[in-house]
């Protein structure tokens, strides 16, 4: 939004990384200037995105899925009734999302553990090919994912 708003206002140069960075992470002149900007979010659309951004983040904090769940309903029903364009789209991809973010609000898990577990398999996959029997695959899996140490079992083994 900052990028297509700075082409008529050249005050909004310079501000990327201040709407970008958490806000605690601001150097004082980048709070000066990103409060500067928050102040004018009813005329300016970057100050509403950057506003909407802070709320989405502040309803993700959140652990309690009743109040989580409500609250980005509200949240996208109020993004969609907004003119900020990008800010739509992410309301829409969490529209269609909805259920496996309120899920990820109650464990806070994702879904990179069995990624790296399929990884090692698909390296094993690689080191295993030509053998036919799955005996052989798993026994090349093991090797892989166990990390094991032969030097120590056998010195001669380096």
């Amino acid at each position: 939004m900052r990028r297509i708003e700075q082409r008529t206002d050249p005050a909004l140069k310079g501000l990327r990384w201040a709407l970008l960075k958490d806000r605690s992470k601001l150097s004082s002149d980048q709070a000066r200037d990103l409060d500067r900007l928050v102040v004018q979010f009813t005329t300016k659309r970057t100050a509403r995105a950057w506003l909407y951004r802070e709320q989405l983040r502040d309803i993700l904090g959140r652990k309690q899925i009743n109040i989580v769940s409500a609250m980005l309903a509200q949240w996208c029903t109020n993004v969609m009734r907004s003119k900020v364009e990008p800010m739509k789209q992410v309301a829409t991809m969490i529209r269609t999302h909805f259920n496996g973010i309120v899920a990820w609000t109650r464990s806070r898990q994702t879904n990179g553990f069995i990624e790296a577990i399929n990884g090692l398999f698909q390296a094993a996959k690689r080191k295993a090919r030509g053998y036919t029997r799955f005996q052989t695959m798993k026994t090349v899996l093991f090797l892989i994912a166990g990390k094991l140490n032969f030097p120590a079992i056998n010195p001669h083994a380096a």
